[in-house]
């Protein structure tokens, strides 16, 4: 090409003249972006090596410049968004899960109660049990959807958090009652306030509290307390089941884990829940187990100030 012969005979910049862009459009153009890239022979010192010579990592270290900005590592930052999926599975069966459970009640309703109605009245409510448990398992599946897109969107609110013990134990006894499980209160005399999700925060104790009964022994006792320490509000369950194995507090929150498990009890969501909902408050969950005794505890700030997010729960020793 002129403008590249130019270039080499009198050591200048190559110049796209106007006759050029009419004669040749394609090829100037070429030229041009040869030139500001640094590639076209002219503009090349002269003990470089031609590209096709030079090492195939550093052709490629060119030819991709924005790997310059992937974080170390080589992952690129998470998409922060709610799995589309597993939302649309969840908003999907609200409806008719919600249209079971109302006419299951109206016929319950209806239906007398005397000998003869003893066996329809049975199977309505086996049906109005399976819609609750239907219904829980929805829920979780949204909220988990929410944690792993790293979206909790919080209701924060100033709350009592003796009243949110007293709440979570009376949501879990009748679970507990069924096997003659003790659920036990312990409140400080004047219980201190906590700015929270207050909602979250049930759900939360709600999965550790049900994780609490189901390993308990039949007859035994599950406490729950709260305490305020170094600007933190502390909601500890204790039960008094076999402990937690090494392999399973290695692989407390991960709930992949859980369901290989051929012992497994439940979906294995629950952990995984509480761990983001904590982590959304900028608290942390925290765990100790040995035979006999386990506590977990959830510690929020007190003030609801925001802490580290990144951090994964470290279990207690």
């Amino acid at each position: 090409m002129r403008t590249g012969t130019t270039a080499r005979q009198t050591g200048q910049k190559p110049a796209l003249q106007a006759s050029d862009a009419g004669a040749a459009p394609a090829e100037v153009a070429q030229a041009g972006a040869a030139v500001r890239s640094g590639t076209n022979p002219a503009a090349r010192p002269a003990d470089a090596k031609p590209a096709e010579t030079r090492p195939a990592d550093a052709r490629q270290a060119e030819a991709r410049p924005a790997d310059a900005a992937r974080p170390a590592g080589g992952a690129l930052p998470k998409e922060r968004r709610k799995d589309p999926l597993l939302a649309a599975i969840c908003h999907d069966l609200r409806a008719p899960l919600a249209a079971v459970t109302m006419g299951a009640n109206f016929v319950l309703q209806t239906t007398p109660e005397d000998e003869a109605s003893g066996r329809s009245r049975r199977v309505l409510q086996a049906v109005l049990r399976s819609c609750k448990q239907m219904e829980r398992l929805v829920r979780d599946f949204g909220d988990l959807s929410e944690v792993e897109g790293d979206v909790v969107e919080l209701r924060m609110g100033v709350h009592d958090s003796g009243q949110i013990v007293e709440m979570a134990a009376e949501a879990a006894r009748p679970a507990a009652l069924a096997r003659n499980i003790d659920v036990t209160v312990s409140r400080a005399e004047t219980p201190p306030l906590v700015h929270c999700d207050r909602e979250r925060m049930l759900r939360a104790l709600a999965h550790v509290l049900d994780n609490a009964v189901r390993f308990s022994p039949d007859g035994g006792v599950v406490a729950i307390a709260e305490e305020e320490r170094e600007g933190t509000i502390r909601f500890s369950v204790t039960d008094h089941g076999p402990g937690l194995s090494e392999e399973t507090l290695a692989n407390l929150y991960d709930r992949t884990w859980h369901a290989k498990r051929a012992d497994r009890v439940g979906a294995g969501l629950g952990l995984a829940i509480v761990q983001g909902f904590m982590k959304a408050h900028g608290g942390r969950l925290e765990v100790e187990s040995a035979p006999g005794a386990t506590t977990f505890t959830l510690v929020v700030p007190k003030d609801g100030a925001p802490g580290d997010k990144g951090a994964a729960p470290t279990p207690a020793r």
